[in-house]
């Protein structure tokens, strides 16, 4: 898992990089064939989208209407999915979101993924 598209498109998006995080989860959802993997996949990939708009080129608006899309996705997704915590990073992109159609742009604000958190809390059982 540590190489693989998924987690690359994880540490990707966890460092900024939204346009190389799309692009390695569009590159394993070019192949996937679970339905259920293709729309993670895809909403993950609408998100990163929605980030690049808004960070690097100013896109608001644009922004606005990937984080919708990209959050229906998430919704429809499971809560925990190879080691990532789906719910928690669809809230925490929701809460984005929301505060920018309120005008406000938190640049350190921007969620992370983090797959390492997410492993290490799944392996503790006294963490909740």
């Amino acid at each position: 898992m540590p190489d693989s598209p998924f987690a690359r498109g994880a540490r990707l998006f966890d460092a900024g990089a939204f346009f190389d995080a799309h692009e390695a989860w569009e590159e394993r959802w070019l192949v996937e064939t679970n339905e259920t993997q293709r729309r993670l996949l895809q909403g993950l990939i609408q998100i990163a989208a929605a980030f690049h708009k808004l960070v690097v080129m100013g896109a608001a608006d644009s922004a606005s209407r990937l984080f919708a899309r990209g959050l229906a996705k998430l919704d429809a997704s499971a809560a925990k999915i190879a080691g990532m915590s789906v719910s928690a990073f669809r809230d925490a992109v929701r809460g984005f979101a929301r505060d920018l159609a309120a005008g406000r742009f938190d640049r350190s604000a921007v969620p992370k993924i983090d797959l390492d958190r997410d492993r290490e809390h799944d392996r503790d059982p006294s963490r909740s």
